[in-house]
């Protein structure tokens, strides 16, 4: 335990000064809406670019994409079969089930826990899920506040997006790399984007511990929220990795790893932004669900990576 945690220690540190600067009231609301848009079109980006572009493409990969895409679509909809057995009212019980937070969280502690060299194998395990994301959940989010969106719509904001452009950068370059020379120019644009990359995990850590909040009223709910949803991930994930990732494919056994700590991520923070904001009630079960589940799952996906081998 002590020798996975060591590793992951730096990025536990930021979390508690983000955390530790709220408590102080260190940044105005502004500031960290700023923090967040500069992760969310630059740093990000530029880390799922690199992240992308070092992807093993080999056609057989492409069942766990969709195998992972609809893990989170059966997700969703086991969901809405549990919430009555919850005794969870909100539609967002369902939709919270669906879907992996990444981008925010996933990417910092993996590569904390296992590794840069390791980046193109955590891309491609959250290939399908950040199809599902775009194309249904913020479909099914937009739905349940009430917009009516049309497929050409939400297709132009699938493809305006910073994360979109990058991944899909990122995959065209992961197709031709082997066979474009590389060059002065080529190596100061690399080292340029890895630069900006290197800015996502300490700025994404002091966000999200900046933004953990969590409050009494309606904890039990989003307690059962959460244990539902691990319950859900765990037995998803566990049997993809025994079926499909160990004996199907036969893949590196870091590939294992990358779905446990993605399959062990909180809900998209998209379903924040996206959701009826006028919606008080579920505003504040949605929020309480995922600052708790941050917390929930750092510990877990430390805990897993000590045990799971």
């Amino acid at each position: 335990m002590l020798e996975t945690l060591l590793p992951v220690f730096p990025v536990l540190l930021l979390f508690i000064v983000g955390y530790a600067l709220q408590k102080i009231s260190f940044f105005s609301p502004r500031s960290i809406g700023d923090m967040k848009k500069l992760v969310s079109n630059l740093a990000l980006p530029a880390l799922l670019f690199q992240a992308f572009s070092a992807i093993e493409v080999e056609a057989s990969y492409l069942v766990l994409v969709v195998l992972v895409f609809a893990s989170c679509a059966l997700m969703v909809v086991l969901g809405k079969l549990l919430a009555r057995p919850s005794r969870i009212e909100s539609p967002y019980f369902a939709l919270m089930m669906g879907g992996f937070e990444m981008g925010m969280l996933g990417y910092a502690l993996f590569l904390a826990l296992y590794g840069q060299q390791h980046l193109g194998k955590i891309a491609l395990v959250d290939l399908g899920q950040v199809i599902f994301v775009f194309f249904v959940l913020m479909a099914l989010l937009i739905k349940e506040r009430g917009d009516i969106s049309s497929p050409k719509a939400l297709l132009r904001q699938f493809s305006s997006s910073p994360v979109i452009i990058s991944i899909f950068s990122g995959l065209v370059v992961s197709v031709i790399k082997p066979y474009v020379g590389s060059g002065p120019f080529l190596n100061s644009l690399g080292e340029f984007v890895d630069m900006l990359s290197r800015l996502t995990v300490p700025l994404i850590a002091i966000t999200i511990g900046y933004g953990i909040s969590i409050q009494k009223e309606g904890l039990v709910a989003s307690l059962k929220t959460i244990l539902v949803r691990k319950v859900l991930s765990l037995a998803l994930v566990l049997l993809l990795n025994t079926f499909i990732v160990d004996k199907l494919l036969g893949m590196d056994a870091m590939y294992r790893y990358a779905m446990m700590v993605m399959f062990l991520t909180p809900p998209p923070f998209v379903i924040s932004i996206f959701m009826k904001q006028d919606d008080k009630p579920n505003m504040d079960y949605v929020a309480n669900t995922l600052s708790l589940d941050t917390v929930v799952s750092i510990l877990l996906i430390i805990t897993m990576a000590a045990i799971y081998v």
